[in-house]
């Protein structure tokens, strides 16, 4: 049972959600439309090899993933639900609290004044850890944990690891969303509500082109987007909540992973080890300075470009993926 403070802290919670959505209800609107899609790619790519065969067709899943973003908004999605199932009940609800606790981050930068923020922040985390079994934890950890277990899709080529995955443009959308979820926030650091539209209008202009095959870094990121890259003010701000996010993103390509691997005997265990290790509080953290040379590493530029600045051409350091041997750890990246 609740004590009167929690309740108390719950409730100014959801008030504070529900002016971010009264707010800005587009933005609210495609949020809550990228983590129904998400949940749709989940059912296809589970079902591949099987004979319901989804995604048999590649361009028609990528329509029905887009299709989420112009669809009328609805309080359930049947199909996005049975595909989060596919997660098992604790891997979906994982899932589902740390998107709704990404979305009050952006409520709080929505609707709380900066002074206040931090606290705001200080107490969303806490909130979300207080149910320490389907949390991810609030520390980074470190990006080997996509290249290491048993199903991964990288290809280890001299520390430049390759993405061998199948389908691509609906991995190029989920890296796409994640984009988006992380460059939203930028907009809602600026002073005043025209100076926010006007940015979340380039946001989501910049989002949409990546989505139709524009040119980089309007196209599908080619790096997976991580927090220190693409919202930068979240991880100065409050690192805590930054790494929950990030965690969850690299959390999805490992999932994803498992279920698109074909010879995974058992997907149910395969899926419920992967999730134990990214709850693991102790399991591959990194030093918060370590988690953004990693991330800057990475390049900004292949995780889709800045959410409002505009950078032209390729910004990676020469060692690449070579941040993950020891020997490069000291490089700092090269930024031109």
């Amino acid at each position: 049972m609740l004590c009167p403070l929690q309740a108390q802290q719950i409730a100014d919670a959801d008030r504070l959600t529900a002016s971010f959505k009264s707010d800005w209800p587009d933005l609210h609107a495609r949020l809550v439309a990228l983590e129904r899609a998400h949940g749709v790619f989940y059912g296809a790519i589970a079902n591949t090899g099987t004979p319901e065969g989804a995604p048999r067709n590649e361009a028609d899943m990528f329509r029905r993933l887009n299709a989420r973003l112009t669809a009328t908004a609805s309080n359930s999605d049947a199909e996005a639900d049975k595909g989060y199932a596919t997660l098992g009940a604790r891997g979906a609800e994982i899932v589902r609290r740390t998107h709704q606790f990404h979305r009050e981050v952006l409520a709080i930068f929505a609707e709380v004044g900066t002074a206040d923020r931090a606290r705001a922040l200080d107490a969303a985390v806490d909130r979300y850890l207080s149910r320490r079994d389907v949390a991810l934890p609030d520390v980074p950890k470190d990006m080997t944990i996509l290249y290491d277990h048993p199903y991964t899709s990288f290809k280890d080529d001299n520390f430049n690891p390759r993405r061998e995955r199948p389908y691509p443009s609906l991995v190029g959308f989920v890296w796409a969303s994640h984009w988006f979820q992380l460059a939203v926030q930028e907009p809602l650091e600026l002073g005043n509500r025209t100076a926010r539209a006007d940015g979340l209008k380039v946001v989501t202009a910049r989002f949409e082109r990546k989505l139709t095959g524009g040119k980089p870094p309007d196209s599908f990121p080619t790096e997976l987007p991580l927090a220190p890259s693409i919202s930068p003010g979240l991880v100065a701000v409050h690192p805590r909540a930054a790494a929950i996010i990030d965690n969850l993103n690299m959390m999805h390509d490992v999932l994803a992973d498992i279920l698109l691997h074909p010879k995974v005997a058992d997907r149910r265990a395969a899926i419920e080890q992967a999730v134990a290790q990214f709850t693991d509080p102790r399991d591959r953290i990194v030093e918060v300075d370590d988690w953004i040379t990693m991330a800057l590493r990475h390049s900004i530029f292949n995780q889709g470009g800045p959410a409002l600045g505009t950078m032209t051409a390729n910004e990676r350091n020469n060692a690449g993926h070579a941040q993950h041997s020891r020997s490069a750890r000291s490089m700092p990246p090269r930024m031109q």
